[in-house]
């Protein structure tokens, strides 16, 4: 990824703990520089402005938006407040990057697309999967359907500790696992039918559903919040007719194809199959912005950025969130929990 400057006029909303330590630094990463800052407070939005050489702070979105005729806005603030900031900024005629979720539900994630239409201007959804190297390789691998076959079926599993004893299923859905739902839609399509089951117990959960997917793959994805899991766990294992990949956290692409070609009566003798292991480099000198490359937070800021300087529609658009939001939707209702 190359970086690159711009005369983009940028803004940003919230200084939060993810914000400082994805978000700003990805920016940087791209090349660009920001306008101006927003938070709650004026003093500590001046702070965040000096801090990451923005030429104003402000303590209210709406000034910013109203004095700084910004060409696009960063948000990254309480997901209860994130629709309604999303469409003031649209009004006020920037595009706009968010954080997921976007909306609660499918119906809150509509009003943003049709604002996003309304006014002309693009939105995308931060679901960072989608550029993180090991899932862009893995969806490179699986639509070589001349070596990969079609896709048969997927597994994945998502695991975290839970970080408030308030998280239930549905904001633990919607807040977390929301990502994998998103992903399984990004490399397989839209769902159609949804089975599921949960064993959940307050904060911890356990949650798991079936689903078929319109091109025929049938999956299973699994949820799972509790304190056994002291570091994040994910996986995703994809079966084809003539191979198989599997992706874990982020860091490990295994891949591996059917190689029928040796019909000699003694092929089963002899080592002829070949798996291939792409695997992050880790070393001390891999330097602090590794994870920024990995999980996909450079990927897509630098993929929104280049949207708003091309005038095109970012791959998670407000149009496309409504499909992931109606699909937490259908796991919830298929849980009895909404």
């Amino acid at each position: 990824m190359t970086a690159r400057t711009s005369n983009l006029r940028l803004g940003f909303i919230g200084h939060g703990r993810h914000a400082r330590a994805n978000l700003y630094p990805a920016i940087a990463l791209a090349g660009h520089t920001l306008t101006a800052v927003a938070t709650r407070d004026t003093a500590r939005a001046e702070a965040a402005a000096a801090l990451h050489g923005a030429d104003r702070g402000y303590g209210d979105h709406r000034r910013m938006l109203a004095e700084e005729d910004l060409e696009a806005v960063f948000i990254s603030i309480d997901p209860a407040d994130q629709v309604a900031v999303t469409i003031d900024c649209l009004e006020a005629g920037a595009h706009v990057f968010v954080e997921k979720p976007l909306g609660m539900n499918e119906d809150e994630a509509s009003q943003v697309a049709r604002a996003a239409e309304r006014c002309g201007r693009q939105v995308m959804v931060g679901f960072m999967k989608r550029h993180a190297p090991a899932y862009t390789g893995l969806a490179e691998l699986i639509r070589d359907t001349g070596r990969f076959g079609p896709v048969m079926s997927f597994t994945s599993f998502f695991a975290f500790s839970p970080w408030t004893d308030e998280l239930r299923d549905d904001t633990g859905l919607r807040l977390a696992a929301v990502h994998i739902v998103d992903l399984v839609r990004f490399l397989f399509g839209e769902v159609r039918e949804v089975t599921g089951y949960n064993n959940s117990r307050g904060a911890d959960i356990s949650m798991t559903c079936a689903v078929r997917c319109d091109s025929g793959a049938i999956g299973s994805l699994t949820f799972a919040a509790a304190p056994s899991w002291s570091r994040e766990q994910e996986e995703l294992t994809v079966t084809g007719r003539t191979g198989f990949a599997r992706v874990e956290n982020l860091t490990d692409l295994v891949s591996h194809h059917h190689a029928p070609g040796d019909a000699a009566a003694d092929a089963w003798q002899r080592p002829q199959e070949t798996t291939v292991v792409r695997r992050a480099a880790n070393s001390p000198a891999s330097g602090g912005h590794r994870d920024l490359y990995l999980r996909g937070f450079a990927g897509e800021v630098a993929h929104f950025l280049e949207c708003v300087n091309t005038s095109r529609t970012p791959i998670s658009s407000a149009a496309d969130n409504v499909a992931t939001m109606a699909l937490c939707d259908d796991i919830l209702r298929s849980l009895g929990r909404l």
